[in-house]
């Protein structure tokens, strides 16, 4: 009798690479909501895989809601403002199933962990990169519109730096769940300029202890960036 328990180990397939590496890209902004993605002959030509491999990786992010389909005109990474008829996760995040609250209290965990692994882990190029999407959201004080894709990316950021592999696929997760929950928050947040300002300077303090190597002010950091956002959304719940 075969034991199942010896199976042949097989490769990972190609169209999961090329997923993963179009899903990092869009989590890490190098690819912007409403931007068109190559056709898909120049995708695979670029990324020296098979258009079946590119085919199957992009049915997959639509199914995801990450990207969609423009009859004629081609692929385009979905702007997630004006998506959430189309998400397939949206009966997850209703409001009888989840709250802002709820959404905060379990980022608690996953936030204070990720930023002391990140200060010990962090490479030059992982800081780089915050600091890239930290000056995006600089901007994003000077013209509106697009604060919760530059939160993420720098929430991302933390994510990628702590080279741990099952805590990044989860904090993705949360955030494709999440977003329209996200979304909820950052409207309210984004009322008052002020709340925009200090939000800023948190995550400011949060990379500085990170380029520091310093894990307990990294922890502290994003436990006073929290617990900010749930005083910010219990003021506003309760006004």
């Amino acid at each position: 009798m075969k034991n199942n328990a010896y199976l042949p180990v097989k490769q990972k397939q190609v169209s999961l690479l090329v997923f993963e590496q179009l899903r990092d890209s869009i989590f890490r902004g190098q690819l912007k909501p409403g931007e068109q993605l190559l056709p898909e002959r120049d995708l695979a030509s670029t990324m020296q895989v098979s258009r079946t491999s590119i085919r199957n990786a992009i049915i997959q992010l639509i199914t995801l809601g990450h990207l969609e389909t423009r009859q004629g005109k081609g692929t385009f990474v979905v702007d997630r403002d004006v998506s959430a008829s189309t998400n397939p996760f949206a009966s997850i995040i209703s409001p009888g199933k989840s709250t802002v609250d709820e959404l905060l209290e379990f980022r608690v965990g996953l936030g204070l962990h990720g930023s002391t692994l990140a200060a010990e882990r962090a490479t030059v190029s992982d800081i780089t990169f915050m600091e890239e999407t930290l000056a995006r959201e600089d901007g994003c004080i000077v013209h509106a519109g697009s604060e919760t894709e530059a939160d993420i990316a720098f929430h991302m950021g933390i994510a990628y730096a702590t080279h741990n592999s099952v805590y990044v696929d989860l904090t993705k997760r949360f955030y494709e769940y999440m977003f329209f929950r996200i979304k909820e928050l950052h409207s309210v947040l984004y009322e008052v300029e002020e709340n925009l300002q200090e939000l800023e300077a948190q995550h400011y303090v949060i990379l500085n202890a990170i380029k520091a190597h310093n894990p307990k002010l990294a922890r502290e950091g994003m436990r006073t960036h929290i617990q900010f956002l749930r005083d910010v959304f219990y003021k506003h719940s309760n006004a």
